[in-house]
């Protein structure tokens, strides 16, 4: 005979998606990679607030060239803002620039603006602006 079960579906929700808006989050980790055309990015790692809920959220940030807006972006709202405007120094060479240790964003507070996509058919949140908590 199979044992019977008690299922508890009442957090089953918390892996749909955040509904679209503007919400409180924390880094909690930073990793270093490379994206599938090897350009160096970083993958924070963030707790968002949800309500009286805590869902976790990745962003994936290229550090170099046209893309790295969301990084420059998520500079800003973590009050490294000198920073930020060194990196997007053209007359300041790539060697001149400060180094950056991303540990520096582990613990940082700011707000988070989620909309939604469509992902291999399936709809998912994105984090698409970082502000200023």
């Amino acid at each position: 005979m199979s044992p019977l079960i008690k299922p508890d579906l009442t957090d089953a929700d918390s892996f749909g998606p955040i509904e679209p808006g503007t919400y409180p989050a924390k880094i909690e980790s930073v990793e270093f990679k490379q994206s599938g055309k090897g350009n160096p990015m970083i993958v924070p790692k963030f707790a968002i607030a949800v309500g009286d809920k805590v869902r976790k959220r990745n962003s994936y940030l290229v550090i170099a060239g046209e893309g790295a807006y969301g990084f420059s972006q998520l500079l800003r709202a973590t009050h490294f803002d000198e920073l930020a405007q060194a990196y997007g120094d053209k007359s300041i060479s790539l060697a001149d620039k400060p180094e950056f240790n991303t540990d520096d964003l582990i613990g940082q507070e700011l707000m988070v603006v989620l909309d939604h996509q469509l992902y291999n058919g399936e709809m998912r949140d994105t984090i698409k602006n970082y502000l200023r908590a």
